[in-house]
C-alpha cells in the first residue's frame, strides 16, 4: 500500500454507476480504469496541462468535546 493516499473521490448517481460498472464487466476493465483513461484524453484534447504537484487532503478539523456536547445538551 502506498504511504500516502493520493485517491480523490467522485460521485455519480445509482444508475449512471450501475450501467458503468456492467459496461466495465463486459468488457473486462476496471471502472476507475476506464473512467481515468477517458478522462484522461478528454482533458488532453482540451489542452489541459498535467500537474506538477498535487497538494495532500487538508486534515480533517478537530471538534472540541465541549462544543459537542453543547450541540446536544442544554444546561
Amino acid at each position: 500500500m502506498a504511504k500516502r493516499q493520493t485517491r480523490r473521490s467522485i460521485s455519480v448517481r445509482g444508475v449512471t454507476y450501475q450501467r458503468l460498472k456492467n459496461f466495465c464487466d463486459a468488457e473486462g476493465q476496471s471502472v476507475s480504469g476506464y473512467l481515468e483513461d477517458i478522462i484522461a484524453e478528454r482533458l488532453d484534447a482540451a489542452g489541459v496541462p498535467v500537474p506538477t504537484f498535487v497538494p495532500p487532503r487538508p486534515s480533517p478539523k478537530l471538534i472540541d468535546s465541549e462544543e459537542i456536547m453543547s450541540q446536544h445538551f442544554t444546561f
